[in-house]
């Protein structure tokens, strides 16, 4: 056995060890708890909160991959492994082994809105997939289920039974369809065909595409250090294309360590007060934000004056966002390249970019934690959607009673009105962040990016570079007192 998958003979004897607990759910409850595991929440009923009693097999393998510490990861595995008493070596290492987001380890709905059968489906699925056999019925209805989705699904899969299906995580598609091949699927026939060709075609077990996967992009960043624009475009030759079906965008920061977070919710005090925010500056300043008719169009006028709000700054132009990343000589900074499906860019009037624009509008207690199950009529008829609704219609009086709970949850691309001449300049766009369960966190960012390091060694050089391109402060910040400034410090001038 290659010591990079010393996981597999585990994970065999682990699912074969599953088969015959869909009667003891609680012992596996108490098992994934003995070992560290926390996060057994089930929803909440009449204002109390309801602790886990079953569980489903791929959900308590999920348990194990939430943490993307590979470290703990591997803690987690040994520790079950001995509290079991298996027969297998003791893992050490997850090569290839993809995690689960976190925040929605569950492959069922919260207690009081799921299914009766659902928890028994995905029972019936593991012990299908186990034999390798699964019918497309069965297969149909565990995806219909709320909180299962195709990716996860794939994963989990994969986790049962890894000498046949291939898991389809970000890293994992992107691999595929970099490698011409098919990265989604619409039916188990299509994911078992899927899964097939990609064995066949690549040569390779699924444990070794997903593992050549992450090695190509691991954690989604590569180990490249860009020293120079030539550099850069080596690095991107081949990839600046956009294509049909996706388009590419890039964000540079000046710091490596900074993460994709949006500046409202960099301190706490922030989000906490984010509906004053809004509220006061257009209150103090009424005449600057007269010609803006939405809440968009509201945030982005705020982004243009430094105002924390859940707006990320894109551009399509990696020049622009090379400009960015090679601010603050000190440390080494990030650029980042987005590739978002065609399918999740919005336009600046886009009623789902109402949606999430408007939850700026609410106070820091607004929520879909215990009402994102409902079905739509139950949903819509919620009090905080309610007022929502009513923000909404403020500037839309013809926006129809019904929000889509996903939308809130969402992180949006969106491509703004160019009336704007920084915009212009900076080829821009904004990635919009609805909320991850309730307002005080950010909606996950699900698209698929590679980064690249920015040596702070080569900052300067890249920025006489960048303005022999017609690249500086003077171009990308086109009004009057950031072009003093610039003039300012091409001459050295310091007062």
């Amino acid at each position: 056995m290659d010591k990079k998958f010393t996981w597999l003979p585990f994970y065999k004897e682990l699912s074969d060890w599953l088969l015959g607990k869909q009667n003891s759910q609680p012992e596996l409850i108490s098992k994934l708890k003995e070992i560290g595991i926390t996060g057994f929440r089930d929803g909440t009923e009449k204002g109390k909160e309801i602790t886990l009693q079953e569980i489903d097999p791929f959900t308590f393998l999920s348990y194990l991959n939430k943490f993307h510490s590979n470290e703990r990861r591997v803690e987690i595995l040994q520790d079950l492994c001995t509290e079991l008493k298996f027969k297998c070596q003791v893992p050490t290492d997850i090569t290839g082994l993809p995690t689960i987001h976190p925040m929605k380890v569950h492959l069922f709905p919260w207690k009081t809105t799921r299914g009766k059968d659902d928890i028994t489906a995905l029972w019936d699925l593991f012990r299908q997939a186990k034999e390798g056999k699964i019918e497309e019925q069965l297969f149909q209805t565990v995806l219909d289920i709320k909180s299962v989705g195709k990716g996860k699904l794939s994963i989990v899969l994969f986790y049962t039974n890894p000498e046949k299906f291939v898991p389809l995580d970000s890293n994992t598609s992107s691999y595929l369809r970099k490698k011409k091949l098919s990265y989604t699927y619409d039916s188990f026939a299509s994911y078992e065909k899927l899964s097939e060709e990609a064995i066949r075609t690549l040569g390779k077990k699924p444990w070794e595409i997903s593992c050549d996967a992450y090695d190509l992009i691991p954690e989604n960043e590569t180990s490249t250090t860009i020293g120079s624009i030539r550099t850069l475009f080596e690095r991107l030759e081949g990839e600046l294309e956009d294509t049909e079906d996706y388009h590419i965008f890039y964000r540079g920061q000046s710091d490596k360590k900074y993460g994709l977070l949006p500046s409202i919710y960099r301190e706490e005090a922030l989000i906490q007060n984010e509906d004053k925010i809004f509220r006061d500056i257009i209150a103090q300043c009424p005449t600057d934000f007269k010609g803006s008719t939405s809440a968009f169009e509201k945030l982005v006028k705020m982004q243009h004056y430094s105002l924390p709000t859940r707006l990320l700054d894109i551009t399509t132009n990696p020049l622009v966002a090379m400009y960015f990343a090679c601010d603050d000589d000190e440390v080494d900074g990030k650029l980042f390249r987005f590739e978002v499906k065609t399918s999740d860019i919005k336009y600046f009037d886009s009623d789902a970019v109402s949606v999430v624009s408007n939850i700026a509008k609410r106070p820091i207690d607004f929520s879909i934690e215990n009402i994102r199950d409902l079905d739509r009529e139950g949903f819509n008829d919620q009090t905080d959607i309610a007022y929502l609704l009513h923000e909404i219609k403020y500037e839309k009086p013809h926006f129809q009673d019904v929000i889509d709970s996903k939308d809130i949850e969402r992180v949006f691309c969106v491509k703004p009105m160019f009336d704007n001449p920084r915009i212009i300049r900076q080829s821009g766009a904004f990635f919009l962040y609805g909320i991850d369960g309730d307002k005080s966190k950010p909606a996950i960012l699900k698209f698929d990016y590679k980064t690249y390091i920015i040596s702070k060694t080569q900052k300067k050089k890249i920025r006489k570079q960048l303005e022999a391109l017609g690249i500086d402060k003077s171009t990308l910040f086109p009004e009057v007192e950031h072009v003093a400034e610039h003039i300012k410090e091409k001459y050295h001038i310091t007062k």
